[in-house]
């Protein structure tokens, strides 16, 4: 693994104080009970005949679990639509950050499109080195993500597994340097992509729209639905949401 790009994430390490981050976002807007009842207005029916029958059978969770959502274990389950790639991570653990399975994660959301750059030994960062706008050590095609983006994928994949849809969310974009943001169609100069603050995603047999709500309901940060395109953009940026 590369040392991260210092200059995309010049921090350079894993904020130490995630529960205060989550704090600031009051800890998710509160998730706990996975988003259950009426914030989840999924149309999808899969979704709500296992909502009908968790209901039924008395599944829904108490108070006590849901207070404990964010105390527990965090596990996401992702595939990477680039390559194919699939993990599944516990990054948190004992009310902590697991450094390795942290590491492992930021490496998966990496910039799988330099990285194909790369080794194609593409013009635009041969154009890049030449001019100085970046070094050699300063193309690297991974950065440490922000934990926040983590913890609202945790969420979701909870969410699926909580309504008996337990199933890879699909990235289709992760951490995106600048050379890569610039040749990217729609990006923005200032994507948080490029700081370690953003995944682009979908969930296989759930609207985008139904995604996005839910996310917009987490109240983490960003949240674009972007229909065109088929995916939703969630970030750690302030709360704001739009449509595409």
């Amino acid at each position: 693994m590369r040392s991260p790009d210092p200059y995309v994430h010049p921090e350079g390490t894993a904020p130490s104080g995630l529960p205060e981050a989550l704090t600031r976002r009051a800890a998710l807007r509160g998730l706990g009970g996975l988003g259950l009842g009426s914030l989840l207005l999924l149309q999808e029916p899969g979704v709500a005949h296992a909502q009908a029958s968790a209901a039924a059978a008395g599944a829904l969770p108490s108070a006590a679990q849901r207070d404990e959502f964010w105390t527990r274990d965090r596990t996401v389950w992702v595939r990477r639509t680039s390559t194919g790639e699939v993990i599944k991570s516990t990054y948190w653990r004992n009310g902590q950050l697991v450094r390795s399975e942290y590491e492992r994660l930021c490496w998966f959301a990496r910039d799988t499109t330099l990285e194909r750059l790369m080794r194609e030994n593409s013009p635009h960062i041969r154009r890049a080195l030449e001019t100085g706008q970046f070094t050699k050590e300063q193309v690297s095609q991974w950065t440490m993500m922000n934990p926040i983006i983590f913890d609202v994928h945790y969420a979701i994949t909870s969410w699926l597994g909580w309504f008996n849809m337990a199933r890879p969310i699909d990235w289709t974009s992760a951490f995106r340097h600048p050379i890569t943001n610039s040749i990217t169609e729609g990006s923005a100069r200032d994507s948080w992509h490029m700081r370690g603050g953003a995944v682009d995603a979908r969930i296989p047999g759930v609207p985008i729209e139904q995604f996005g709500r839910f996310a917009q309901w987490l109240g983490a940060g960003g949240v674009g639905v972007y229909v065109g395109k088929s995916f939703t953009h969630t970030d750690s940026g302030r709360v704001r949401a739009w449509r595409s």
